[in-house]
């Protein structure tokens, strides 16, 4: 199974590059939802630069699909062995730290869900995780 997950994840970060739908960006969320797949998921070769690519995008139709990337983010960086490789990761940084200041999206500022909803308390979580790794 841990080949097929290699290829399951090597499917999803080609994918990434279809933006149209939130369809990938919802995959990699329920991915980074189960604990076991989320230091996998930051090794996986473009895994974490495509999530972020995901994350930045900037128009406003995008926004189902940024808010999916950046719970996924945040739910890799609840692993400690993979924040490591989130914070060699410029890009990853860069969605996360603009992703806390916006205001667009409607973000629920107030709490942090498990559902994998994006709260900014999510967002500031997810930095203090990876603070610790600079």
């Amino acid at each position: 199974t841990i080949l097929f997950h290699k290829l399951l994840l090597s499917a999803l970060t080609v994918s990434a590059q279809w933006t149209k739908t939130s369809c990938i960006a919802e995959a990699m969320k329920t991915q980074a939802f189960m604990e076991e797949n989320r230091l996998p998921m930051a090794a996986h070769d473009g895994l974490l630069q495509a999530l972020s690519n995901l994350a930045l995008l900037d128009s406003l139709t995008d926004s189902d699909v940024r808010k999916s990337a950046i719970a996924a983010l945040e739910m890799i960086s609840r692993e400690p062995r993979a924040r490591p490789y989130m914070v060699r990761n410029e890009q990853v940084m860069q969605a996360l730290t603009k992703a806390s200041f916006e205001r667009g999206d409607n973000y629920d500022y107030d709490g942090i869900h498990d559902d994998g909803n994006v709260t900014g308390k999510m967002i500031r979580v997810a930095l203090q995780n990876l603070s610790s790794h600079l």
